[in-house]
């Protein structure tokens, strides 16, 4: 689990379990989210589970590491956050994330990517972390711009989406000595 104090977070970040799989099917089964991300719409529980076996086998591989995203009043899972495309050789990686539609536009993403970040870097002894956001995505562009990622290029259809259609990518990264 991640929590780091630095005031009154109310997230908190921890891997996903089994028991998870009907919440996580839930939330995510969401065009809006498929719309902007490689989430498959519809989403279903059978996806869930495959996912969450995907990540628990990831992790002992040290690949990939990933979290449900948790608010803390509640205990509600509200979306999804990855380290993806571990490279230890070369200290870098890659970071995917979405929110229910329920939970965005409320600083929930920018508390979670501070909190990934802290992790990638800190724990995982990361130098350089990027992150990509599909060009018409103006909502995390601007929790990317934020969080100071570096704008480095577009890579044209760069992701298929969950719904097969593919877009191009706004591609940014943070460096270690970079991050606050």
């Amino acid at each position: 689990m991640i929590v780091k104090k630095v005031g009154e977070e109310r997230i908190l970040l921890r891997f996903w379990k089994l028991s998870d799989a009907k919440e996580l099917q839930k939330l995510a089964n969401d065009e809006s989210i498929a719309k902007y991300t490689t989430v498959p719409f519809p989403y279903k529980e059978k996806d869930a589970l495959e996912f969450i076996g995907r990540a628990e086998s990831n992790l002992k591989e040290n690949v990939e590491h990933c979290f449900a995203i948790v608010d803390r009043k509640n205990d509600a899972i509200i979306g999804s956050t990855s380290i993806l495309r571990i490279d230890s050789r070369n200290k870098k990686a890659e970071i995917g994330y979405w929110l229910g539609k329920d939970f965005r536009k409320q600083g929930f993403m920018q508390e979670a990517l501070q909190l990934l970040l802290d992790y990638g870097f800190e724990k995982l002894d990361l130098n350089r972390i990027g992150i990509s956001c599909a060009t018409g995505n103006k909502d995390s562009r601007k929790v990317i711009e934020k969080a100071g990622g570096k704008f480095e290029g577009i890579e044209r259809d760069g992701n298929i989406s969950g719904l097969g259609q593919a877009y191009d990518l706004r591609n940014y990264s943070i460096l270690k000595k970079e991050f606050k």
